[in-house]
């Protein structure tokens, strides 16, 4: 009976709960002076990356040489859609009655002053996006959000999530006649190999999988106040919006913290 690597080997098993597609996040903050705003979380996994490191598995195992072919591309994607199928079916009342449940857990965990202002996921077999925005009386209350994970029937095996806290590396510090914002991990590939290591995936030997499956990783971050820029070290602003853009497949990388200070 053939057997998934990932079954057999729980260091495997425990990357392929955390690497389980490619990552492409976008997060953005409206800050007004007294430090109340919105914020918005977007995130997109696209599944392709696992199916093709389960079929290199599966064809390794089988002692066979040489490259997949897209006959067993095809097999492994296939199975995965069917599982997917069979856990969470087609019912649109039965997703209907999930989400309402997900944004239900959600909203339980907001620390007082964050509300939730909508919440969606569009399931489309092998891509997962998962949106919310917030509104929020203090900014620094972002860092306590924790969004639940997608559970049975998500895309992601065991439906971990490495950015289940989206806004955790979120800091402000009051200096006095200015306000520093910083917003550590934007990288995506060393932020969710760290999740990886946390949740037991540290093998060495999985190194190279985990670049192959965060290649095409991206996170964007958009910050937009009244309040007037002094220094930040975004990527391009206009006007009193700042933007940054981290892609794993970029040759320059920039800074993996982001920074910016306003005038108060």
């Amino acid at each position: 009976m053939k057997k998934s690597l990932v079954l057999a080997v729980p260091a495997l098993a425990a990357a392929a709960a955390l690497l389980s597609g490619c990552f492409d996040v976008e997060e953005s903050v409206s800050l007004q002076r007294n430090l109340s705003g919105r914020a918005g979380f977007s995130m997109t996994v696209d599944m392709e990356p696992m199916i093709e490191f389960m079929a290199e598995m599966q064809h390794s195992m089988s002692g066979k040489t040489g490259e997949v072919t897209p006959q067993e591309l095809a097999q492994e994607r296939q199975q995965f859609l069917d599982k997917r199928k069979s856990e969470t079916g087609t019912d649109p009342a039965k997703k209907q009655k999930q989400l309402e449940e997900q944004k239900a857990d959600t909203e339980k965990k907001l620390p007082p002053g964050v509300k939730l202002l909508s919440m969606s996921v569009d399931d489309q077999g092998l891509k997962l996006q998962v949106r919310a925005e917030f509104a929020f009386d203090d900014i620094r209350k972002l860092a306590q959000i924790d969004l639940p994970s997608q559970g049975k029937g998500s895309p992601t095996p065991e439906g971990r999530n490495p950015y289940d806290q989206p806004f955790g590396g979120l800091k402000v510090v009051d200096e006095g006649p200015t306000l520093l914002l910083t917003l550590t991990g934007a990288n995506p590939s060393s932020h969710v190999q760290d999740q990886a290591a946390k949740g037991g995936a540290a093998d060495p030997g999985m190194q190279k999988t985990m670049e192959t499956a965060l290649k095409n990783a991206r996170f964007a971050f958009k910050l937009d106040s009244p309040m007037e820029v002094v220094t930040t070290n975004a990527m391009r602003r206009d006007g009193q919006t700042l933007y940054w853009e981290v892609r794993v497949a970029d040759p320059v990388k920039p800074p993996d913290t982001l920074m910016a200070r306003f005038k108060k």
